[in-house]
C-alpha cells in the first residue's frame, strides 16, 4: 500500500491561505485518483516539533554513552524524534506545504527537517559526499508567495527563494531523483491583486493535475 505524507507548515489564521487551499485541492484530486492510498497529514503548526536544542543534544549524549541515566523527559523527547523519523521513512511520497517567509520556508518546517534528516537513515556519507537512501520515492513542494520568484519571464530574482532551493536540495540529498521532485509555486497575488483570481484558478488547476498524476 502506498502512503502519502503531507507536511503542512503554515500558520492557522482567519485569513485565506493560498498554500493550504491549493494543497487541499491537490489532496482531494489525489484521493480521487488513488482511492486505496493512505494519506497522512502532519500539521506542524498544531504541534511543537522538538528542537535540536541543548536538551536534545544532552539527551542524545546520555543515550549514547550512559543510557541508564536517561530521565523520563529524555525518553519522551527521544521518542518524539523517533515518531517523526519512522513516519517519514514509512511514507512513499512527500508533500511539503508552506508560505514563503523572507525568502525561506517557515521555521517549523526547517525544524521538522532537522529532526528527520538523520544520517544512516535518510542518507549516508562516502568519500564523495552524501548518498541518498530513499531512492524510488517522490516529493512535491507547494509554496505561496505574494511576489513572483519563479513564474515571471525575468529569472533574475529566482535566487531570492532560498527555501525552494533548500527543500529541493534536501530531497535530492536523501535520494529522490530529479524526475520525482516536483514544485508548485503560487505567486504574484499581492504584487498584482487585479490578477489574483486568475492566479488562484491556475494554481488550483495545476494542483488538481498534480494530484491525478503524483
Amino acid at each position: 500500500m502506498t502512503t502519502l505524507l503531507m507536511i503542512l507548515a503554515h500558520p492557522h489564521t482567519d485569513d485565506f491561505s493560498w498554500s493550504l487551499t491549493t494543497a487541499e485541492k491537490f489532496k482531494l484530486s489525489y484521493q480521487k485518483e488513488h482511492p486505496f492510498d493512505t494519506v497522512i497529514i502532519r500539521d506542524l503548526f498544531s504541534e511543537k516539533v522538538p528542537a535540536l536544542d541543548n536538551e536534545t543534544f544532552a539527551a542524545w549524549k546520555r543515550n549514547k554513552y550512559a543510557p541508564d541515566t536517561l530521565t523520563v523527559h529524555d525518553k519522551t523527547l527521544l521518542a518524539r524524534h523517533e515518531v517523526y523519523l519512522d513516519e517519514f521513512l514509512s511514507a512513499d511520497k512527500y508533500v511539503f506545504v508552506n508560505p514563503m517567509y523572507n525568502g525561506f520556508v517557515t521555521a517549523e518546517l526547517k525544524q521538522y527537517i532537522d529532526v528527520i534528516a538523520v544520517p544512516r537513515k535518510l542518507f549516508r556519507y562516502n568519500e564523495n559526499g552524501p548518498i541518498g537512501l530513499l531512492k524510488g520515492k517522490k516529493s512535491l513542494h507547494i509554496q505561496s508567495a505574494g511576489g513572483f520568484y519563479h513564474n515571471e519571464k525575468d529569472p533574475a530574482h529566482m535566487a531570492e527563494d532560498l527555501g525552494a532551493a533548500y527543500i529541493d536540495q534536501t530531497m535530492k540529498m536523501i535520494g529522490i531523483a530529479d524526475k520525482d521532485r516536483q514544485q508548485l509555486f503560487i505567486e504574484g497575488y499581492a504584487r498584482y491583486p487585479e490578477r489574483a483570481d486568475s492566479l488562484k484558478e491556475k494554481a488550483f488547476r495545476d494542483a488538481i493535475s498534480l494530484g491525478k498524476n503524483f
